[in-house]
């Protein structure tokens, strides 16, 4: 074969391999990040989300209470970070388990309930019938279970589930080629220095393909940059993007050490075998 033809032929399967390559870095984060429940779970405690969630939460019920005649000091221990953490783990577990995901707010009913007939009977208040009570405590619920909702989760909540149940697969189908592609390059070559240096070309590939996008995002800020209402839900995006970004540039290091380390094989192997 024509030396040049055959190095066209090579250098179109190693390009092959460089996408496989980026690809399967990509599918494996997706697979342990936001395909992962509990990837979700660990950086909302990192940001500090049911602390800020919280918050927001009893802001809001502090404006359903003044329409209510209810003084700001009853919210203090109606809503708590426990409870706030529980429902939005089961909420997530429902999720990604493909069941219809929900936010529980029983408890959060009972509590308000209790602390409301304790407000009453510490301020000698007249309780109004019992469809304004039930009107409040279902109102301040649907606050609640609002307030608990992740955006985006219900609308991709199809795409994101059905892909969590194909990522295996995605993921075994890629580790399979990439094999069967370095298989071919060094069979298919009499001298293994080539073949060396061609899957250096792919890992080379790889490495600037993953590592791109980190370096685009973390030098422009952009992830800092977008504008999200809510700050415990900012602060999880933010988060989690720089996990996910962290996690693609180390990565892409993984793919330029593998590639220097081919490099030096092939110089090594080539002098080998001009020797001989």
């Amino acid at each position: 074969m024509n030396s040049k033809i055959r190095h066209i032929i090579y250098g179109i399967i190693s390009f092959v391999l460089s996408f496989v390559l980026f690809l399967l870095s990509f599918a494996v984060m997706l697979q342990s990040t936001i395909l992962n429940p509990s990837y979700i779970m660990d950086n909302m405690n990192t940001s500090n989300y049911f602390i800020d969630k919280r918050d927001e939460i009893k802001k809001s019920l502090v404006d359903l209470g003044y329409a209510s005649g209810l003084d700001e000091s009853f919210f203090e221990n109606v809503v708590d970070e426990v409870t706030i953490h529980d429902n939005t783990q089961a909420y997530l577990n429902s999720f990604y388990s493909g069941e219809e995901a929900k936010i529980d707010t029983t408890a959060f009913k009972q509590k308000f309930n209790s602390e409301l007939d304790s407000y009453i009977s510490k301020n000698n208040l007249k309780v109004a019938g019992g469809s304004s009570r039930e009107y409040l405590i279902n109102k301040a619920a649907s606050i609640y279970a609002s307030a608990l909702r992740i955006p985006l989760f219900t609308t991709l909540s199809t795409y994101l589930v059905a892909m969590k149940n194909m990522m295996p697969l995605i993921i075994g189908g890629l580790v399979v080629l990439a094999a069967v592609l370095c298989i071919i390059i060094i069979f298919t070559n009499r001298w293994k220095h080539r073949a060396v240096r061609y899957i250096c070309y792919a890992t080379s590939g790889a490495f600037l393909t993953v590592g791109i996008i980190p370096a685009v995002l973390f030098s422009t800020g952009f992830i800092n940059k977008i504008n999200i209402d809510s700050r415990a839900f900012y602060n999880l995006f933010v988060q989690s993007m720089n996990s996910i970004l962290i996690a693609l540039a180390v990565c892409s290091i993984v793919f330029l050490i593998i590639s220097v380390g081919l490099f030096f094989l092939h110089k090594s192997m080539r002098r080998h075998a001009s020797e001989d």
